[in-house]
């Protein structure tokens, strides 16, 4: 049995290098979440009666290492929220290669903003909405000679549950631009999929354990239905922005090296032509109407015969426009893209 190559293929090493950037960047994310809990940990006083602020009593523990362990939680939980926005950047930088081009810092600076942005209002909007309704509609079910001996630890969960839900429901637009500037939706796909988006929020709000009554749950499904709606209209914007800029564009004229280049093109693309297909008698295309004089050498003149029959001039470069484009894609396929550069200066 031959023993297997320790070298690695293109494919190979391309995965290898993907898998070694994942686990930078998740060893990131580590370091910065145990940083927040260390910051949970020095503040974890007063974060405490902010969360117990809405349940307006005392919290009970039922084992001895019930107080430390709900100390722990409540670090971990400022440490997740810590690290969701360079969660957020390192997922977009993963991702990457993904969009038909490169985002510029700039703009992944953006989504980051505007990621913790619709975070902290979705953890608002719990805090100060939902959490006050249902602890108020739990509230209700009290009766004589039953007392409430709320444990810390289930509260906790219920308070972490809410927050979480909202931070994700509150990203549906960020989410949905990123997934139309990878492949573009089309507006009326998402226009008519709203029944089933009011559907699904409506689901959602009966799944949730915090959300037993109609209030509490027409308030859970309200977020998603707007949200969405709101997701629809930019993207309708960001589409119709797209086409006016790409109308509004003027044409250039071709420079001395462009026109060179295509001359050059056409002339290979006769050649492998005429390679393929000997029968077919071809002739060097006069120019119409050359859009600047340009001082280059003339095309080869190796096939001066008769033309056989009509051939389009622009059609031809177009042709050898996307031979060349092949051969560049076939080029960067074949990039080690450990570092996620798209070859740009090949062209």
């Amino acid at each position: 049995m031959k023993k297997r190559s320790k070298k690695l293929t293109a494919g190979e090493q391309v995965l290898m290098d993907h898998v070694r950037e994942l686990r930078m960047r998740i060893l990131v994310c580590a370091v910065v979440l145990v940083i927040g809990g260390v910051v949970g940990y020095i503040f974890y006083e007063p974060i405490l009666e902010i969360l117990r602020s809405p349940l307006g009593q005392d919290l009970y523990y039922s084992t001895p290492a019930g107080s430390f362990n709900f100390i722990l939680k409540v670090c971990g939980m400022i440490g997740v929220l810590a690290a969701v926005p360079f969660l957020i950047h390192q997922l977009i930088m993963f991702v990457q290669p993904v969009f038909a081009q490169r985002l510029p810092a700039t703009k992944v600076l953006l989504y980051t903003v505007a990621s913790v942005v619709l975070a902290a209002v979705g953890a608002l909007f719990a805090y100060f909405i939902i959490l006050p309704g249902a602890l108020k509609f739990f509230a209700g079910f009290q009766v004589e000679g039953l007392s409430a001996l709320i444990d810390a630890n289930n509260y906790l969960n219920f308070v972490t549950n809410a927050i979480v839900t909202f931070i994700i429901v509150f990203q549906i637009p960020l989410i949905m631009i990123i997934i139309d500037r990878i492949k573009p939706i089309p507006p009326k796909k998402l226009i008519a999929a709203e029944k089933y988006v009011i559907v699904g929020g409506l689901i959602v709000s009966l799944c949730v354990p915090f959300a037993l009554d109609i209030t509490t749950s027409l308030l859970i499904a309200s977020p998603i239905i707007i949200l969405y709606n709101i997701s629809v209209v930019m993207i309708v914007l960001r589409h119709a922005m797209a086409r006016s800029s790409k109308s509004a564009v003027p044409m250039q004229l071709q420079t001395a090296e462009e026109i060179a280049l295509d001359d050059q093109l056409i002339d290979e693309f006769f050649a492998a032509r005429a390679q393929k297909l000997p029968e077919l008698i071809l002739a060097p295309i006069p120019d119409a109407k050359p859009i600047q004089t340009v001082a280059h050498k003339p095309a080869t003149p190796a096939m001066d015969m008769r033309v056989s029959r009509r051939v389009d001039a622009e059609k031809l470069r177009a042709e050898a426009r996307a031979r060349r484009d092949r051969q560049v894609a076939e080029r960067a396929a074949s990039y080690n893209a450990a570092s996620f550069r798209i070859i740009s200066d090949i062209r």
